[in-house]
């Protein structure tokens, strides 16, 4: 299968990686591959592997805003992709691994590819610190067991 990679995703990864570069410590960017092994959701529509970019900052040890893009580099008809934004309640349990919690808001009618009604729930666990290799399920609150189960990895830019 063709990848698709566009001129949106290629200006993304290099304005992911200046604005990672240029802010402060605490606030870090991030590009990451992710696939759902089953592949089975009905609220995302987008072909595996997925690819996303996001920005991040830990406001406490505990607590952290977000903004992420999801969109598939196996899919030429993705644009604008899956835009959300929110907050995470983390749960160190030691200093590489954190387990999480999140709510967040995107806007379907904006969106392509999916069928999200509502707010979106997320819960996932993360290891590592500059590289991280994590699994997160992500659903809208109204359908959880309905959302998608992915495995990736996110290397960050700081």
């Amino acid at each position: 299968k063709m990848i698709c990679i566009g001129e949106y995703t290629a200006v993304a990864t290099v304005l992911t990686a200046l604005a990672g570069s240029i802010t402060p410590e605490s606030v870090r960017t991030y590009v990451s591959i992710n696939a759902d092994p089953w592949d089975n959701n009905t609220q995302i529509d987008l072909e595996e592997p997925m690819g996303g970019f996001g920005i991040e900052f830990d406001i406490h040890k505990h607590l952290r805003l977000f903004a992420e893009h999801i969109s598939s580099p196996m899919q030429c008809t993705d644009h604008p992709g899956i835009n959300h934004a929110g907050i995470k309640l983390l749960a160190p349990i030691t200093n590489d691994l954190t387990v999480y919690s999140g709510i967040s808001i995107n806007n379907s009618s904006f969106d392509s590819n999916d069928n999200f009604d509502g707010p979106l729930g997320s819960v996932g666990v993360e290891y590592g610190d500059d590289f991280k290799i994590y699994a997160e399920h992500l659903a809208s609150i109204k359908k959880i067991e309905d959302g998608r189960t992915s495995f990736g990895f996110k290397v960050f830019f700081k």
